[in-house]
């Protein structure tokens, strides 16, 4: 394929030669002459391993040249990656600066070229920055330019590895024939390609970077309690990351309600305390319970801006196959919405007061005196007279639910925060 790289810093720079050595023919594109000089003779602009003889075998067999002419480039290429920096402001919000002037820059040339040209953002931005993109090519340029987002993972001191090896390529698009040249373009990668609306793209790059510096954090806090007290914190996490099944897995990393139980707030709260008696701060750590928190207050604001004053809970345990009641997320929002005067109705059928024993009863009588009273013996029995229904637990018939949606709203805690309107009565047949 024919590529112009908008932008020869770290990404662009690298993304150049790799492009290059699997035989592309590359127009690498930067405001600095110096930049655009040293690639031209072959010279690497940052230090990265293995880059500079990419560079210099790529500029050789003349698959690769750099200008700081766009129009140069762009006049000889049908995609074109752009690569500039992001950096963050004091406020911590993204300076877009370089990246828009540079889609501007990329939208007068197009125009003036007047050649239609698939425009592939790598740099890092949030889904207002693409909007802001999109809309600036749509104004200047429409129907010459096809943006879509393909957001990089590389690592400083491994990028050609990560380039070569990644875990996976997102291509974020509603366009097949940009699908296509992207899929194309990486078919001689093995790892699998994910393809999602442009917001959802741009999000996977802020999670996993996000999510590595949480990695990062947590290690630090346990080795830190580990210190403090005579541990050998190596060996701990060692042990810890060998767990693939809820440690290093999936588990526990899809959107949903918050987390209780009589183990996971308990063991947060003991480390908090093992901190506070070693003089020592965990922040992270007890910012997970107050994170918990505000999950359940979302969920208790956006019932009461629905105004519904008849409301059923469909799931009141801690999760869905048992009865445990301790520190559930769902009884904290049943005593929220009894404290504020509303009606409620709860259907769970692992729950029965009379069933109930030990810490178990004790932790209900103290939080919900009246839970029989509450307990319905159906979902059809909760339904009948309510404005709204929560479903905080998928049990068997809660699809049945979505018949009569003409009559209250729906409020589903088991995935994304999702709340559904009640239809009129015509939209709902």
């Amino acid at each position: 394929m024919n590529i112009s790289i908008v932008g020869l810093g770290y990404v662009g720079a690298v993304s150049a030669a790799c492009l290059a050595s699997r035989g592309h023919n590359v127009w690498g594109v930067d405001i600095n002459a110096d930049k655009v000089a040293a690639l031209n003779e072959g010279k690497s602009p940052i230090i990265e391993p293995k880059l500079a003889e990419l560079l210099s075998a790529a500029v050789s067999s003349g698959k690769l040249r750099a200008t700081c002419d766009m129009s140069e480039a762009l006049a000889q290429t049908d995609i074109c990656f752009v690569s500039v920096a992001t950096p963050s402001r004091k406020n911590g919000q993204i300076d877009a600066g370089h990246l828009l002037r540079a889609c501007q820059q990329i939208a007068d040339v197009i125009k003036l070229l007047d050649r239609k040209q698939v425009i592939v953002i790598r740099s890092s931005v949030l889904p207002s920055v693409f909007e802001e993109a999109t809309k600036l090519f749509a104004t200047h340029v429409p129907g010459l330019a096809e943006l879509c987002i393909n957001p990089e993972f590389l690592r400083e001191g491994s990028a050609i590895a990560d380039y070569e090896n990644p875990p996976f390529t997102v291509i974020g698009t509603d366009k097949p024939e940009v699908e296509k040249m992207l899929r194309d373009l990486y078919s001689d990668l093995s790892a699998p390609v994910y393809v999602l609306g442009a917001k959802e793209a741009t999000l996977v790059k802020y999670a996993s970077n996000a999510f590595h510096a949480l990695k990062v954090a947590f290690a630090n806090e346990i080795g830190a309690v580990c210190h403090e007290n005579g541990i050998d914190g190596d060996a701990v996490m060692e042990v810890f990351c060998k767990d693939n099944k809820l440690n290093i897995s999936h588990r526990y990393l899809r959107p949903g309600f918050a987390f209780g139980g009589s183990c996971l707030p308990k063991d947060v709260r003991a480390l908090l305390y093992a901190g506070k008696v070693a003089d020592i701060e965990l922040p992270l750590l007890r910012g997970v319970l107050d994170s918990n928190e505000c999950v359940i207050e979302r969920a208790f604001d956006a019932i009461l801006e629905t105004g519904a004053r008849r409301i059923g809970l469909v799931g009141l345990s801690f999760k869905k196959n048992t009865d445990d009641l301790r520190e559930s997320p769902f009884v904290e929002l049943a005593e929220r919405l009894v404290g504020k005067g509303l009606a409620l109705r709860i259907y769970d059928p692992n729950v029965s007061v009379a069933r109930l024993v030990g810490a178990n009863r004790e932790y209900i009588q103290q939080r919900l005196v009246h839970l029989s009273s509450l307990l319905t013996e159906s979902i059809e029995e909760l339904a009948v007279a309510c404005d709204l229904i929560i479903i905080g637990h998928k049990f068997e018939g809660v699809e049945k639910l979505q018949a009569h949606r003409d009559r209250y709203h729906i409020l589903d805690l088991t995935g994304p925060f999702a709340l559904h309107p009640r239809q009129s009565a015509a939209k709902a047949g």
